[in-house]
C-alpha cells in the first residue's frame, strides 16, 4: 500500500454564503474529485488518493451537507452546481473533473457554465431519471423525508439502501455493522434531497448536445440497468464523447478496485492529453 499524500485543507465560499472544503494533495495537471450521495470526500477517495496523488494535484471536494463543509436551509441542484462552479474558479487553472454518481450528475447540472476551465469531463454513471416515476418512488422519498422530519438517522439512510438504491439485505446488513455506517449516519440528512433530485425527471439532451468539453463515461458492468441507461444516454447525447466499461465493476470501483480504478484514471487523463 502506498502512503497517504500530504492533504491540506482549504474552503471555498459559494452560494448562500455556504463554505465547500476542498483537500488537496499532490503534484501535476489539476483532477477535482466530485462524490456522491451517501458519502463524503474521504470516503469515496480515499482508497485511490495515494495512486491519483503520484500523477495529479488532486482536489477532493466535500459536497454541502458534509463536515467540514457547510450547508444551507435552502436546497437545489443548482446551488450545488454553483459549488463546483466557484471550486473550479479557486482552483484557477485548468482541471480534469472525475465525478461519480449524484455527484456526475450536479456536473451535467453545471455543464453550461463550465466552458473552457474544464480540460476533460470523466463522469461514472449519474443517476437521473428520463420519464416519470410514479407512486412508488413518491412514498420512498415521502418516507425519507418524514424520517428526517424526525431526525431518524437509520431509518433515513436505511430506506435510501433499501427502496431507493435496491441494496440487497445482506449487504444492507454488512453496511450496517461497517465502520463507516456512523459516517453514513451523519451525512443522512442530505439523502432526503438528493433522492428527490435523483427521481424528478430531467430534460439534459439540449444541454448535453452544447458540451464542448472531451468527456468519457465510465460504466460498471455489473451496475444496475438504469444506471447503464443514463450512462449510455449521456454518451450518446455529448459530441464526441466516449463510453469505457469498467469490467466486473458495479457503481462503487474507486472503493471496491482501488488499483484498477485508480489506474484507468490516469490512462485515460495522459491519452486525452496526447489528444
Amino acid at each position: 500500500t502506498m502512503a497517504m499524500p500530504i492533504i491540506e485543507r482549504f474552503t471555498v465560499a459559494s452560494s448562500g454564503n455556504v463554505g465547500i472544503s476542498v483537500m488537496k494533495s499532490g503534484t501535476g495537471p489539476a483532477l477535482l474529485l466530485i462524490h456522491g450521495a451517501l458519502l463524503n470526500a474521504t470516503l469515496s477517495w480515499a482508497a485511490v488518493l495515494p495512486k491519483l496523488a503520484g500523477h495529479f494535484t488532486v482536489y477532493a471536494m466535500d459536497r454541502r451537507g458534509r463536515a467540514p463543509s457547510g450547508d444551507a436551509e435552502d436546497y437545489s441542484i443548482s446551488l450545488e452546481a454553483r459549488d463546483i462552479v466557484r471550486v473550479i474558479e479557486a482552483i484557477g487553472r485548468p482541471v480534469i473533473v472525475l465525478a461519480h454518481s449524484y455527484g456526475a450528475l450536479v456536473t451535467l447540472e453545471a455543464l453550461d457554465d463550465l466552458k473552457m476551465d474544464v480540460a476533460q469531463l470523466i463522469l461514472y454513471e449519474p443517476p437521473f431519471t428520463l420519464a416519470p416515476l410514479g407512486p412508488e418512488a413518491e412514498k420512498i422519498m415521502l418516507d425519507m423525508e418524514s424520517a428526517l422530519q424526525s431526525n431518524d438517522r437509520e431509518k433515513i439512510a436505511t430506506v435510501f439502501l433499501r427502496d431507493q438504491i435496491g441494496a440487497p439485505p445482506e449487504r444492507l446488513a454488512a453496511f450496517r455493522s461497517s465502520p463507516i455506517w456512523p459516517i453514513v449516519l451523519q451525512i443522512a440528512s442530505t439523502l432526503p434531497r438528493e433522492a428527490r433530485a435523483v427521481n424528478t425527471p430531467r430534460d439534459l439532451a439540449e444541454r448535453l448536445k452544447r458540451c464542448r468539453i472531451p468527456t468519457t463515461m465510465l460504466l460498471g458492468s455489473e451496475s444496475p440497468a438504469s444506471l447503464k441507461e443514463s450512462s449510455i444516454f449521456v454518451s450518446e447525447t455529448i459530441p464526441g464523447s466516449r463510453l469505457v466499461m469498467l469490467e466486473g465493476q458495479g457503481h462503487a470501483a474507486m472503493m471496491e478496485a482501488p488499483d484498477f480504478f485508480a489506474g484507468k484514471i490516469v490512462e485515460l487523463a495522459q491519452s486525452a492529453a496526447l489528444g
